[in-house]
């Protein structure tokens, strides 16, 4: 009695060209995993990836002494709301420093529109910058340079503007 087993595998050449694509494969993927990871920001110490963008208020700047003008319109995009405890917007004009806020009595005031939390500044939302207690700009053409942090870290935007 012959006891003859029938073994059927593949061949090496192919078991070989098989190992080398799912490792191709599973190198992709990593890849892809990976890059995607690094492009969201994996920097922890940023508090938000938020942006802002910045553009001249449709309000004409006008001379000391003929009233607060509404100085700048900023967008905010993102996902995170940024709560006005933690936020400081300032605005400088040449050696000047300014310092905006939500409460009454600062350098300049913010004003939230199209938003729902009078608390945070919004994804989506538009803020208005108003001159407070101080002319900031009184001439047309006024450029205006824009910091804004959360929390300490700053938050990505277009910095500067000029005010017609």
């Amino acid at each position: 009695m012959k006891n003859e087993k029938n073994e059927q595998a593949v061949s090496p050449v192919i078991a070989t060209i098989l190992m080398v694509a799912i490792t191709v494969v599973l190198a992709g993927v990593l890849y892809v995993w990976a890059n995607n990871l690094a492009s969201e920001g994996t920097d922890t110490s940023a508090s938000t990836l938020n942006t802002y963008t910045a553009e001249d208020a449709a309000d004409d700047a006008s001379a000391a002494g003929e009233g607060a003008d509404t100085l700048l319109k900023l967008q905010m995009t993102g996902k995170d709301d940024l709560a006005w405890a933690f936020v400081k917007v300032t605005l400088s004009v040449g050696d000047n420093v300014y310092t905006c806020s939500v409460a009454a009595g600062d350098d300049c005031s913010i004003s939230q529109q199209a938003g729902d939390n009078d608390n945070a500044w919004e994804p989506g939302e538009y803020i208005f910058l108003s001159e407070g207690t101080e002319e900031i700009c009184s001439a047309s053409g006024c450029a205006v340079d824009i910091s804004v942090t959360n929390n300490g870290n700053t938050v990505a935007g277009d910095g500067a503007a000029v005010v017609n």
